[in-house]
């Protein structure tokens, strides 16, 4: 059975209560259409969450699930199930003063997923919104929409990637950061930047082989979303999400050439699961007749006042041997670099952008896209006094937390044209020992230490603060994944200074 937090338990069983004493009370609480669906259980075992928010809207998400890691999900052959909807200021305006609802019929093709695109709203607002089928009510949830263009707010997220659960040979992982993540006060959103599962066929997974099609991806995903930790931080935070190479198969290329039809399945059944199971704004895949690929358009521009522009990048449905972005997503950030105009323009990629002498991978391996990314960042930095722009990355990958800078060419000569900040591992491990040969010039430190002669990564999650004045990253980070209750703790604070040169980041 899939872990249930109490504050779930409590929601549901409220529910329950008042829809059997027939309390009236407010638009939540309408009686069911005749069609809904009569449940066993709970169908809200995989929670609630929120995501894409603009300045006035956000989409909430749902998926209903009696059984989440069982196949056919629990729902016993259920057709189109209508889902109640309800948005309101504060929690207990749910009940007594909605701001507005709705009914999403939710589809079983689609795994019974909910997204809701709330549209309306004021910008720089909280908002609380809560689901509802037949007698069963989900946990309430929590969010932001983003500020107006020209407000300008101090911007704060958390920086998410490789939550592997599954340790290797047997036994799991616990999402430590992420239980510590969801008890902050002072987060606006978080960005996921990719391994939000892992495709592999361990002990500690479900199914317990390598994951292939979708009943399979959807078990897993099913697996994951049921952890304490992802149900409260999706419950409190909107999250962007964007997949690195787990959400599919291992170092997978989207455009790689001679795809066989049985890749071809795959990577459309991953897809689907990725969007049934995040909380995105608009619809499922469609097939892209040019490659003959189904395809989901994932990389975005995040606008937080006028302190933060977060291009997000997809780097692995477009990828092939010559190209990481491909020619599309590639104009697309080209056009973004160039017209950002708030203080901070930062680039959200799954893979690092900084060349490192000691490992490859990532963007290094693709130098054309790198390059011309590189010459756009050059172009900017040397006409900034007529028009400020301050270039950051944050990315993941490499399990590793790392503080570095994005060479122009990838040689120790070459200028710098980025700051790169490598947001740590929830709880992946790895064993590059990227301080070896490193480019001092560029690198600043990583963070991983050692045990029994192997060399292990901390994991937690990077947290960043932009303002129109400075740019700080914390690294908040552990070494206890092994254990149900480990800690995370504050390390490192990294502060940069708008307008300063690149390369001046400050250890705090």
């Amino acid at each position: 059975m899939p872990e249930l937090s109490r504050r779930t338990f409590l929601f549901n069983a409220r529910g329950a209560a008042i829809a059997a004493g027939g309390l009236a009370v407010g638009a939540l609480w309408q009686a069911a259409p005749a069609s809904a669906a009569t449940l066993p259980s709970t169908p809200f075992t995989v929670g609630v969450a929120s995501g894409d928010a603009l300045p006035g809207a956000v989409v909430i998400w749902t998926r209903l699930t009696t059984q989440p890691t069982e196949a056919g999900l629990g729902m016993n052959g259920q057709g189109p199930i209508p889902v109640e909807w309800t948005v309101a200021e504060t929690q207990e305006d749910l009940d007594t003063r909605p701001l507005t609802s709705g009914v999403f019929v939710a589809e079983p093709q689609y795994a019974w997923a909910v997204h809701v695109d709330v549209t309306g709203l004021k910008p720089g607002t909280v908002y609380h919104y809560r689901f509802r089928v037949g007698d069963w009510v989900s946990p309430v949830g929590r969010t932001l929409t983003a500020p107006a263009a020209q407000t300008d707010d101090t911007v704060r997220f958390a920086v998410l990637s490789c939550q592997n659960m599954a340790k290797p040979g047997s036994g799991i992982f616990y999402f430590n950061g992420i239980a510590d993540l969801a008890t902050r006060d002072d987060v606006n959103f978080v960005v996921h930047l990719g391994d939000y599962i892992y495709d592999f066929g361990r002990p500690g997974h479900l199914p317990p082989r390598q994951i292939v099609s979708l009943s399979d991806y959807r078990i897993r995903y099913g697996q994951y979303k049921s952890r304490l930790a992802l149900l409260d931080m999706h419950a409190r935070f909107p999250t962007y999400t964007v997949p690195d190479d787990h959400e599919f198969w291992n170092d997978v290329q989207g455009r790689a050439p001679g795809m066989t039809v049985a890749e071809r399945a795959q990577l459309a059944a991953a897809l689907q699961a990725y969007w049934e199971n995040m909380p995105l704004r608009g619809g499922p895949p469609v097939l892209d007749t040019a490659s003959g690929l189904m395809q989901l358009t994932l990389h975005r521009r995040i606008r937080w006042g006028t302190n933060l522009d977060l291009l997000l990048t997809d780097g692995r449905q477009y990828r092939a041997p010559a190209t990481i972005l491909g020619r599309e997503q590639l104009d697309w950030l080209l056009d973004k670099v160039a017209t950002s105009n708030t203080t901070w323009t930062a680039i959200g990629s799954g893979q690092p952008l900084s060349w490192f002498p000691n490992g490859g991978g990532g963007w290094s391996a693709y130098d054309a896209d790198r390059s011309t990314l590189t010459d756009a960042l050059a172009g900017r930095l040397a006409s900034r006094t007529q028009r400020p722009f301050n270039p950051v990355v944050v990315s993941g990958d490499i399990h590793r937390g790392i503080v570095t800078h994005v060479r122009r060419r990838r040689n120790a000569t070459s200028e710098l044209v980025a700051t790169e900040f490598v947001g740590p591992p929830v709880t992946s491990t790895g064993d590059t020992d990227y301080d070896r040969g490193a480019d001092t010039g560029a690198y600043r430190a990583s963070y991983a230490y050692l045990q029994d002669g192997t060399l292990n990564a901390y994991r937690g999650y990077l947290l960043c603060a932009a303002t129109s004045a400075n740019w700080t990253s914390t690294y908040v980070l552990g070494n206890q994944v092994d254990l149900p209750n480990g800690t995370v703790s504050t390390g490192d604070r990294w502060r940069l200074d708008a307008g300063a040169k690149v390369g001046s980041v400050r250890r705090l």
